[in-house]
């Protein structure tokens, strides 16, 4: 019996019998080709399913235009689907997987600006998500949905498919009709818990007798919606008896939340792992048919236990598998430490399903490009230098080792990570350590050599006589906000005598700040807010002023995934944070700053003992400038080039070693 023997036993769902307890749940690829399934969803689930997973679970698929929330969708109202569909099953069960899909409808939560058609939902209550007031569905309405709702099952068995998951959860339009939170109507199908919970036991009757008892039919659940007056776990489990007791679902897959709770949902680091295991427990315990447990089970061990605890009977590895596509058979040989942790981070997943993009892996750039990249060797070995030990530099030396070149990786430091490191010394974001610890261990498994403490010099690379140098060495910290160094909008006049610190030297624990600090936020991700939260826990009174403006393609002054915006600003309001938006410090003096408003240039005085800036930085690129003309092939890459997210970083270093 292996130390994973419970995760690795197979299970029955209906009449499936998968190989093992790890599933991919229904997420959003951005894939579709013109609303057909793609060459490239088809590689991309291939993927993981030679990396051992049991079930994959496809994207939500919307079963009418209604429901069309993203033009990157597959169009699952159409017939032309079908052999595309079928070419993803065959690839998936060749390579041992199970196959369902998740129906879709958004109800409320669609954009009829991107579906070219109205919203419709149980009641013309607007989405909190959305904000657009959908149509009121008729009854005839209500007919004419559960129908699509069959027919696109229909299509999933006719295109070789094991089963169908309906999507019951997230404030979709079955939970719609299902929550008071939502229902408003006098009919049938509203006011009492039978009448609200009539359209789903026609929707699941429906496509039961469609398909027959040769295909597997579930359901993915909210077990608590999270908000006051909507469904809660005592609410759920009642509802879960009732569906059980049909006789006509063969799974229960336990989520949590809706479109106003949607943080959790996608659970970004701030979350502990596995926080919402519970649900699943406690709905298991109330039914016959396999649970599933899910929301950042991201550690195959976690995983094992879960199982092993009898909290539910299979789990959802959706990131896990996305980070680490052979996760599943890293984790059945025992080669844990080989595995590539999500982290939560949300940079390539989540944050691109949101703009509408195709998704990826802030870790894995091979993610969702599985038919256009990948690590070949090379034609000719190399003698690679590669300067700077950051995830760029890291990833490059990682890469080109793969691919069979002589490298050896410099670092001026005692440690590896670079600019990540700081980062991780904020607890919001300590999980960013395992971004770093996952490529140490490669270096060390392939046998990279590492020369740490050592400052590259021209002479030391012409000493070398490399093939090939590779400049990573980073970015460094703006501590100067005058407006020669960083430019009209964001200088900052210094009076001497002012205790000003930047937020890197807080983070790493170099400064001392006093009682009442004010922070200066002039970039646009985490820096600010995470400093703000780890000088909260210090017992200070902090004040942040915010980003100025919209960001082109954020909702908000800072450009990230709305779940990681959003449980970060809870994490720092419930810790007392001030946050001010539409000024900027113009000014730090002993004791006060001077804020000025963005539109009417006034100007206002805060109190406080030190300003803290939170500042983007500028690229160290002086070796790469000195190296020019002396080095046959000579690379830059990260945050050399421009200090950006270390997605971009290991992106860099990722295509930079499959060139050389």
């Amino acid at each position: 019996m292996t130390a994973l023997s419970h995760l690795f036993s197979p299970i029955s769902i209906g009449n499936c019998e998968i190989r093992n307890r790890i599933l991919i749940s229904g997420h959003l690829t951005g894939f579709a080709d013109n609303g057909m399934p793609s060459e490239r969803h088809l590689r991309y689930y291939e993927a993981r399913a030679k990396g051992g997973v049991g079930l994959i679970i496809q994207e939500a698929v919307p079963v009418s235009p209604h429901g069309y929330l993203l033009p990157t969708a597959v169009q699952g109202w159409n017939d032309a689907i079908i052999p595309g569909l079928k070419r993803i099953s065959d690839a998936v069960h060749a390579q041992g997987a199970k196959l369902f899909c998740q129906a879709w409808h958004n109800g409320n939560e669609n954009h009829s600006y991107i579906s070219k058609v109205h919203s419709q939902s149980c009641s013309d209550v607007p989405s909190c998500g959305v904000g657009e007031v959908p149509a009121a569905m008729t009854e005839k309405d209500i007919v004419e949905v559960i129908q699509m709702y069959v027919d696109f099952a229909l299509r999933l068995k006719e295109g070789g498919y094991d089963g169908v998951e309906l999507h019951f959860a997230h404030g979709y339009l079955p939970q719609q009709f299902l929550s008071p939170y939502v229902n408003n109507r006098e009919d049938q199908y509203g006011g009492s818990l039978e009448n609200r919970m009539r359209f789903g036991m026609e929707l699941i009757d429906g496509v039961r007798k469609a398909v027959g008892s040769d295909f597997v039919v579930g359901l993915r659940t909210s077990a608590d919606e999270l908000v006051p007056g909507g469904l809660a776990l005592d609410d759920m489990k009642e509802i879960a008896t009732v569906w059980d007791r049909t006789g006509q679902i063969d799974f229960l897959d336990v989520s949590i939340g809706n479109y106003k709770t949607l943080a959790p949902i996608v659970a970004p680091m701030m979350i502990q792992a596995g926080a919402f295991v519970y649900a699943a427990a406690q709905l298991r315990q109330e039914v016959e048919v396999p649970v599933f447990a899910a929301i950042r089970i991201n550690d195959p061990v976690m995983a094992n236990d879960i199982i092993q605890n009898n909290e539910a009977d299979m789990v959802v590895m959706t990131r896990a598998s996305l980070c680490d596509p052979e996760m599943a058979n890293k984790a059945k040989e025992g080669r844990i430490d080989d595995i590539r942790l999500c982290v939560g981070c949300n940079e390539g997943c989540w944050e691109h399903a949101l703009r509408g993009m195709p998704i990826t892996c802030a870790q894995n750039p091979e993610a969702g490009n599985e038919g256009t990249l990948g690590i070949a060797p090379a034609e000719e070995t190399k003698k690679v230098m590669v300067v700077g030990g950051g995830v760029a530099g890291m990833e490059a030396a990682i890469t080109a080792k793969k691919r069979g070149h002589d490298v050896t990786l410099y670092e001026k430091g005692e440690h590896l990570g670079g600019a990540l490191l700081i980062a991780s010394r904020a607890p919001a974001r300590s999980d960013l350590e395992q971004v770093i610890r996952y490529r140490e261990h490669e270096l060390k498994r392939l046998g990279v050599n590492v020369k740490m403490g050592t400052r590259v010099t021209v002479d030391l690379v012409e000493g070398e006589k490399p093939d090939v140098v590779i400049i990573a060495t980073g970015a460094t910290t703006v501590n100067d906000p005058s407006l020669a160094i960083v430019g009209m909008e964001a200088s900052i006049e210094i009076e001497e005598g002012a205790h000003v610190v930047t937020a890197e030297d807080v983070l790493e624990g170099k400064v001392e700040t006093g009682d009442k600090v004010v922070i200066a936020d002039l970039q646009p991700y985490m820096k600010g807010l995470v400093t703000a939260e780890v000088l909260a826990d210090q017992g200070k009174e902090t004040t942040l002023i915010m980003p100025y403006g919209l960001r082109l393609l954020s909702p908000s002054p800072y450009d990230m995934d709305n779940a990681t915006f959003t449980i970060q600003v809870i994490n720092t309001t419930a810790k007392k944070v001030k946050r001010i938006s539409d000024f900027a410090v113009k000014k730090a003096l002993p004791g006060k700053v001077i804020i000025r408003n963005h539109f009417t240039e006034e100007e206002e005085e805060l109190d406080t003992d030190t300003l803290v800036l939170s500042f983007w930085r500028k690229s160290d690129c002086a070796l790469f400038h000195e190296l020019e003309g002396k080095v046959t092939q000579l690379y830059r890459i990260g945050d050399c080039v421009s200090p950006r997210r270390y997605i971009d970083a290991v992106d860099e270093g990722y295509q930079i070693g499959c060139k050389i």
